[in-house]
């Protein structure tokens, strides 16, 4: 997980609400297998994946292209029309606090 976006604290959390939602039980039965930690894993692979993509894809395009240039930087259309869509200017600030697919912790 890359620090671009400050993303890794959230995702820490959200890794161990879903390893709670799903271990629980298993745990206080005595009976975890590792097909109950493989179903953790299933879970949080592809949020982490689109996330750490999207990282990616940022940090290449706009913080390498800004450091890369000699020239004053200047934010591109794509960013300055978020502003101005409320619904797309809302969204970088969801997924980076809640990922692509909230978690919730259950009651055990």
């Amino acid at each position: 997980m890359s620090p671009v976006s400050g993303v890794g604290f959230n995702y820490a959390i959200q890794d161990a609400v879903v390893a709670a939602n799903i271990l629980a039980g298993p745990l206080k039965a005595g009976r975890l297998t590792e097909s109950d930690l493989a179903k953790v894993q299933r879970q949080r692979l592809w949020p982490t994946s689109v996330v750490q993509t999207l990282q990616s894809v940022f940090q290449k395009n706009l913080i390498g292209n800004i450091r890369a240039s000699q020239q004053p930087a200047r934010v591109p259309w794509q960013l300055r029309a978020l502003v101005h869509v409320p619904i797309l200017r809302d969204l970088p600030g969801k997924l980076i606090a809640f990922g692509p697919r909230r978690v919730r912790l259950r009651e055990a």
